[in-house]
């Protein structure tokens, strides 16, 4: 019998795609979410350099890896099963855990939804990609 194994290439392009969705993502959503969390656009543009880009693509590296082989266990075999435990897993343990810490940080709502939109909607293709694109050993 074939065992399932973690598919390196589906997650290198997970990877990828977990770097373009919340660039366009937060793109769409940049004066919004500069103004619900009261700040200039000259704050924004001083703060950024590389570190929360490299975090991003380490955490995303592990989020697919892990979910990769989580999907070996279970195991998922199809798009639509991918797509539901990938919708689930950024629901559950990412958008409700930002609107917590949220509310105990008094920011609004929206930006929650702004936030953890973005992780919502990788961790959902991240599912359908894996769950398609399988190998075995």
């Amino acid at each position: 019998m074939r065992r399932q194994s973690v598919n390196l290439w589906a997650v290198l392009v997970c990877v990828v795609i977990g770097q373009l969705v919340p660039a366009l993502w937060h793109a769409s959503f940049s004066e919004l979410w500069t103004q619900l969390n009261g700040f200039t656009a000259e704050q924004v543009k001083a703060a950024h350099g590389p570190a929360p880009y490299l975090a991003r693509i380490v955490s995303t590296s592990f989020m697919a890896y892990t979910m990769a082989w989580v999907f070996t266990k279970i195991p998922v075999k199809t798009l639509l099963l991918g797509f539901l435990i990938g919708l689930l897993f950024g629901t559950v343990f990412v958008l409700f855990e930002i609107i917590v810490k949220d509310m105990f940080s008094l920011r609004p709502l929206l930006l929650s939804f702004i936030d953890g939109g973005a992780s919502v909607i990788v961790y959902t293709i991240t599912g359908s990609i894996l769950g398609i694109w399988r190998t075995y050993d």
